[in-house]
């Protein structure tokens, strides 16, 4: 859970939806055998292990907007299509796009398999109902407009669960409670329909998407913003086109305010000579996209606060006197506390898996 979490935050949010909904449907069956406690001491675990992202991701949110709450690039309710589209286009083998969702012939006939399994496997049966419930949870009759301006809105695309959807129907196929693949003509069956899916799939791709064809030289020379922008993680004052526009950031200030010389910038850090010209504080803007952790030295000594310009979501400074000013971004008291909290629980999942080992060798 742990490294999932680290690879990617919001596949951490829908399995921690998964996991609450197992662990509610087999309350009863973890407070009989015991084991509810070690669910929990193994839940704890995970987020100590993920608190070194927590508490820094949290502490900026609760220091600042993000467009990706203000202005988010999805709602859920808007990334649904009907049950019907769903069904059709995962029987067709749709290539996968915003209007031909679709969980793929070979899943889709898995579910219908599972729904079966009600009648042979009662022990699987909650991993049943989740994959059905969150495959109607892709569709439009999920009232996924209820949590449009809540922090489930993150998750931004219902089809994600389409993952967990294929572990579990991948899960129960495997385990073979009806016994169908040590019948040949089924295990055949079931050949004959991956192919005949990827046939399909390869055939609906070439003849409909044939304007998605790139050269060899233009696939090795992509467009960055293709790879990930990562935009709706900026403030939600800053321009993101603006900054496309101006790629070469300077210092801004008013030159009748405070003189700026010697101005040295190099990754990650600004530095410069001023003095001020007024006997009041001068404001500075360094083009630094503001986060919380930048400080701003005088001298090489002394801390300054920064805050964010409200206008454009860049780091400025206030400056009265003269000095040298060095800008950089500097981990928060907050942020090594999550560091220490991440180690001290992998050092006790490192004990735990010691001592298991050892009482399994006795």
């Amino acid at each position: 859970m742990a490294a999932i979490g680290y690879s990617h935050m919001l596949s951490v949010e829908m399995m921690g939806i998964v996991i609450i909904i197992y662990t509610l449907l087999n309350l009863k069956r973890f407070y009989q055998n015991k084991s509810l406690k070690y669910l929990i001491t193994a839940g704890l675990l995970a987020i100590g292990l993920l608190g070194r992202y927590f508490l820094a991701v949290g502490e900026q949110m609760a220091t600042t907007i993000f467009q990706v709450t203000a202005q988010p690039l999805a709602f859920l309710s808007d990334r649904t299509l009907p049950f019907k589209d769903i069904v059709v286009n995962s029987l067709t083998n749709a290539v996968f796009h915003a209007n031909t969702v679709n969980v793929g012939i070979t899943i889709l006939l898995g579910l219908g398999i599972a729904c079966g399994l009600f009648y042979y496997s009662k022990n699987d049966r909650d991993l049943i109902w989740i994959a059905l419930g969150l495959f109607i949870a892709t569709t439009s009759i999920m009232p996924w407009h209820l949590l449009d301006h809540t922090i489930i809105n993150t998750i931004q695309f219902p089809w994600r669960f389409f993952a967990i959807i294929t572990a579990i129907v991948s899960y129960l196929v495997a385990k073979d409670e009806c016994h169908l693949l040590k019948n040949k003509y089924y295990f055949y069956l079931l050949i004959l329909l991956l192919g005949a899916g990827n046939v399909i799939y390869s055939t609906n791709s070439i003849q409909n998407q044939s304007w998605r064809f790139r050269t060899n030289t233009t696939y090795n020379t992509p467009n960055p913003y293709y790879i990930g922008a990562g935009h709706e993680y900026l403030p939600a004052q800053t321009d993101y086109q603006k900054i496309l526009r101006h790629k070469k950031q300077v210092i801004k200030y008013q030159p009748h305010k405070i003189k700026i010389t010697n101005v040295r910038h190099t990754w990650g850090r600004y530095q410069f000579d001023f003095r001020t010209l007024t006997d009041q504080k001068a404001v500075v803007e360094v083009p630094f996209i503001y986060y919380k952790g930048y400080v701003a030295e005088l001298n090489h000594h002394q801390r300054l606060p920064m805050q964010m310009n409200k206008r454009t979501g860049l780091t400025q400074v206030a400056l009265k006197g003269t000095g040298r000013i060095t800008v950089y971004y500097r981990t928060t008291t907050i942020q090594r506390i999550g560091t220490v909290i991440s180690l001290l629980s992998f050092g006790m999942l490192i004990i735990i898996i010691y001592k298991e080992k050892r009482r399994a060798t006795k």
